[in-house]
């Protein structure tokens, strides 16, 4: 025992600097495919690592006798789950992945214990150059969520650290209850997510049809920013309100907008908080808009500003509106407010930019495309208008 502490000794600063290195390398990795999450590792300690060595001799030859796997671990802690399936893909591309293994399917429905993959990667680079008995050049690195990594956690200090079994059925019921119960939040989280996510694509689309339909009165082509999309409805909306709002949506981005015209009328019959009417305002503002019924948006961009007077998004739509109906001073009015509100709004900027041009006022467009090009530099109709509000040189 005193020799191999020696060695292990002796290569430790080594040991613990190429695992460094191999943190610092998948972090940078992961940082590219933008992903940012906890990331721990550890060199297993002398005592444990001379323990799992001393059990192998004493297996004697076969399967006892292979080395170490996990004498260098990483675990990396992501927030929902379908981001550890992400991680998994983009390490498998970028190592040579030896062995996976999923911990879940090690356990019956009457049994508890974590969820986890746990991946056997082969590093680019010798992480040890001297040989440290019984340990193979690899690294185990595991994926959790970051329920799973509470759980493990609480459980490893609870059942396998501790020299005191369970002798209560009742007890290993309610940790196996516990397990179930963090395992269904991680899907309703990642259901949550989902549905977010699937809001916020409908709400490009939408915003899309606006825009288009705007420019194409200016003979411009745009593609707007994505950004500034709305937010997500609140996940403690009914059932029934969620499903109509998916197919109003749904309607609005395949431009059927007398369906998405009725549906939003129905969500707004119902009993829904006050942010949510004044969305819902607003996508029908943009629905009667896209259908060339000025009029009617207006009303519905109005009554969305009633209800949130903050959403600068609202304020753009009814500025854009207003200019459409040659309410000029209106429309530079609305674009001043939410460009108040919100500063970076290239949308504004361009909407404002038009209207200074319809009202004869070339240098106040010029500026406002200018700053649209700040934001966005291959913002091309701002671009367009700019050689416009410019005539050229004729000297």
């Amino acid at each position: 025992m005193s020799r191999t502490r020696a060695i292990y000794d002796r290569q430790l600063p080594n040991l613990e600097g190429a695992l460094h290195s191999l943190y610092q390398e998948i972090r940078r990795l992961l940082e590219r495919h933008d992903f940012t999450p906890t990331i721990k590792y550890r060199v297993k300690r002398f005592d444990a690592y001379f323990d799992k060595l001393r059990k192998n001799r004493l297996r004697g030859t076969g399967r006892g006798n292979r080395s170490l796997g996990d004498f260098f671990a990483l675990r990396i802690i992501c927030p929902f789950l379908e981001d550890i399936e992400t991680v998994e893909r983009i390490l498998i591309a970028n190592y040579d992945v030896i062995e996976t293994e999923r911990k879940s399917t090690q356990h019956s429905f009457r049994e508890f214990g974590y969820d986890s993959v746990h991946l056997m990667i082969k590093p680019k680079q010798q992480m040890i150059k001297a040989k440290l008995p019984g340990v193979r050049n690899v690294c185990e690195v595991q994926l959790r969520t970051i329920l799973q990594d509470a759980w493990a956690e609480v459980e490893h200090e609870l059942v396998y650290k501790s020299d005191i079994s369970l002798p209560k059925e009742s007890i290993r019921r309610k940790l196996a209850s516990l397990n179930a119960t963090l395992n269904l939040s991680d899907l309703i989280f990642q259901e949550i997510r989902d549905y977010q996510n699937e809001i916020r694509q409908h709400g490009r689309m939408r915003r899309s049809s606006v825009l288009e339909e705007t420019l194409n009165l200016d003979l411009i082509n745009i593609d707007p920013p994505l950004q500034n999309g709305p937010k997500p409805i609140a996940s403690t909306l009914k059932s029934r309100l969620e499903k109509t709002m998916l197919r109003a949506l749904e309607a609005h981005s395949s431009n059927d907008f007398d369906t998405a015209i009725e549906l939003y009328g129905a969500i707004l019959g119902m009993r829904i908080e006050t942010p949510i009417r004044a969305l819902v305002y607003n996508h029908r503002g943009m629905a009667f808009f896209a259908q060339g019924n000025h009029s009617r948006a207006l009303r519905d961009f109005n009554q969305a500003i009633r209800y949130d007077p903050t959403s600068s998004r609202s304020l753009c739509n009814r500025g854009l509106c207003n200019r459409i109906l040659k309410r000029y001073d209106k429309a530079l009015e609305d674009f001043e407010t939410a460009l108040e509100i919100d500063p970076v709004n290239a949308d504004c900027y361009f909407g404002r930019a038009q209207t200074y041009l319809d009202t004869g006022q070339p240098e106040l467009a010029k500026n406002d495309c200018r700053k649209v090009l700040e934001i966005n530099p291959e913002h091309q109709a701002a671009h367009d208008l700019l050689n416009r509000a410019e005539p050229p040189d004729l000297s």
